[in-house]
């Protein structure tokens, strides 16, 4: 996570229970089933500074691929744009969804361009671009959903905050 804000000091776990009704918006607006063990509840991370505050979000997706899982982790600013996105780990022999080009293409895109976010390899894409494609998608739409429009949720303390340093 410090990859995508190596300015922040601690983070901030933020687990959201997703409600049916919830669940059934991501899933029509995102055009895909969350995969079983992404149905029940969302979680991300709140990067915060040397005084507590929050400078920017951080999400972690799996998608499957053609070989096995795709990690995808990725930034948001203060404005709910992405900043970074990078692959944590996968298994796929395609090396094009890795590429810096490839992933440069999302940053910029918020969670109300998420509706129509299309691969950015388009006719040429493969498993794998359609797979971080459709991850950062659904991360993004449940981001909008869960925590846009609605109030705070109940959070956890990362580790630093635990010794009493966030």
């Amino acid at each position: 996570m410090t990859r995508l804000f190596p300015e922040a000091k601690d983070y901030r776990t933020v687990t959201v229970p997703i409600p049916p009704d919830a669940l059934a918006r991501i899933e029509q607006r995102a055009g895909a089933a969350l995969l079983p063990g992404q149905r029940e509840r969302y979680q991300y991370f709140e990067m915060l500074d040397g005084e507590g505050k929050v400078i920017g979000h951080v999400q972690a997706m799996t998608q499957k691929g053609e070989f096995g899982a795709i990690e995808l982790v990725f930034g948001m600013d203060l404005q709910h744009r992405v900043k970074g996105l990078y692959i944590q780990r996968q298994r796929e022999r395609d090396k094009g969804f890795r590429e810096e080009t490839f992933l440069a293409k999302f940053h910029g895109v918020s969670p109300a361009a998420a509706d129509t976010l299309a691969d950015p390899a388009g006719a040429s894409g493969s498993i794998g671009t359609r797979a971080v494609t459709l991850g950062v998608r659904q991360a993004l739409l449940e981001f909008d959903e869960l925590v846009l429009k609605q109030s705070a949720p109940a959070t956890e303390a990362g580790p630093a905050a635990a010794r009493g340093g966030g």
